[in-house]
């Protein structure tokens, strides 16, 4: 089969490479030209497609792209531009959970600072998170804060350092409780399944401190499509088959003793939600895509515990918009520097920011991500054993990594499934 790959900054390249050894013919288009040697002599560039290619989208932001090819005839997997508004228009998203009778914690949306600081102090009895919206905003700016003072100073900190990139924020209610995020892939038909769960932390250092990041570590496990949580999507099958959507989404919530909020769409691929997924994986991920497109209705997945754990190297978790890119070798130089101790393992690494360099694995460009290392395992403690060896013996100058996803995670599943028996058993 023939797959082509359309992304901003390379991140889908790992599966691409996984992909291409099922013995697929597979090439990829990286579009930010600071990226563009991801994956240098690894996989085959390409600025289009071929006639034949199966079209898949690595990350949102590029839905008008994917509905042109589809109109166009191709197959195209990951994308689309309603896909793009569900994740990028917060307001749009909620009410999209709303109409189809998902909850969601008391949130209001705003286009100015100075209503929402008027907000904020008229409701100082209650706890908000702050999601701002924009392009080239930092994923760190998103904050949960301790208390009105607190997000008061916070919301004019980013007002002053990056009004001018906030196009809306929005200010949700904080509700104590366990979160999940919920996972079906979508294909011609409906619902392939079954659904998948995931449990993931986002700061960078242990005890859950420091900025936050994509995904520091996380477990993924089989879901039961009967549950209470998984019966949220489901009202939302019919229009995502009307909608030609054709690809992975999520649906990250918040489980108390009241009931299932929704918070966010994520209606892509899961970063690295879907590298450590593909260890569950029990069948080439290429005839996976591809069968998509006609009548399946299952896929294969194993009935174990999948952990994963990012490993990157300095000056991650920098952000680097393009007034940043141009100085970043400047500030942190990481390009070339060697990834080695990872040969006896590929299938357990899904690769991020890496070329050839002759015969020797190397940092590409980027901010330092390196790869996240995951393994199965039949408890939320053991599927980390195998990382951790990995990661400890690994030779990367600089590496950085969470030790205490072996612990703190379990302890965040133990937490989700005593809700979910407790409330919905």
């Amino acid at each position: 089969m023939n797959f082509f790959m359309y992304s901003k900054c390379g991140e889908g390249a790992g599966l691409m490479k996984k992909l291409q050894d099922e013995g697929n013919d597979c090439s990829i288009s990286i579009l930010e030209k600071d990226y563009s040697n991801i994956y240098d002599g690894i996989l085959k560039k390409s600025d289009f497609p071929d006639e034949d290619a199966i079209m898949i989208f690595d990350s949102s932001g590029m839905g008008t792209r994917a509905d042109s090819l589809r109109a166009g005839g191709y197959k195209v997997f990951g994308a689309s531009k309603f896909h793009d508004k569900l994740e990028n228009d917060r307001k749009f998203g909620l009410n999209f959970m709303e109409s189809n009778g998902i909850l969601i914690p008391e949130t209001c949306d705003f286009t100015n600072f100075s209503e929402g600081i008027k907000f904020v102090k008229e409701n100082k009895k209650k706890r908000y998170v702050f999601k701002p919206s924009g392009k080239n905003l930092p994923c760190k700016l998103t904050y949960s804060s301790s208390d009105t003072e607190d997000l008061l100073l916070y919301m004019n900190y980013v007002e002053k350092n990056f009004g001018k990139d906030v196009e809306e924020f929005i200010l949700q209610e904080f509700i104590e409780g366990a979160i999940i995020s919920t996972e079906y892939w979508v294909g011609k038909k409906g619902f392939v399944l079954p659904v998948n769960h995931t449990i993931e932390v986002k700061k960078l250092m242990n005890d859950d401190l420091g900025p936050s990041t994509g995904c520091a570590g996380n477990i993924v496990w089989k879901g039961d499509d009967d549950s209470e949580i998984t019966s949220l999507l489901n009202s939302i099958e019919d229009e995502l088959v009307k909608e030609g959507y054709i690809g992975p989404i999520d649906i990250n919530c918040i489980v108390n003793e009241e009931g299932i909020y929704g918070l966010e769409w994520t209606p892509r691929f899961g970063l690295d939600a879907m590298p450590t997924f593909l260890q569950l994986l029990n069948q080439d991920v290429g005839k996976l895509i591809s069968d998509s497109f006609n009548d399946i209705e299952d896929m294969e997945i194993l009935d174990y515990f999948a952990g994963g754990v990012r490993i990157t190297i300095p000056p991650y978790p920098i952000e680097s918009p393009e007034r940043i890119e141009k100085n970043l070798q400047k500030i942190s130089p990481n390009v070339g520097i060697p990834i080695r101790g990872f040969e006896y393992c590929q299938d357990n690494c899904y690769f991020y920011e890496i070329m050839k360099d002759n015969d020797l694995i190397v940092h590409s460009s980027g901010t330092g991500v390196i790869a996240c290392v995951s393994d199965l395992g039949m408890t939320p403690e053991s599927c980390f054993d195998f990382p951790y060896d990995i990661l400890e013996e690994c030779k990367v100058p600089d590496k950085q990594y969470r030790t205490d996803l072996d612990e703190i995670l379990p302890r965040m599943y133990k937490e989700v499934k005593g809700v979910l028996e407790n409330v919905y058993s």
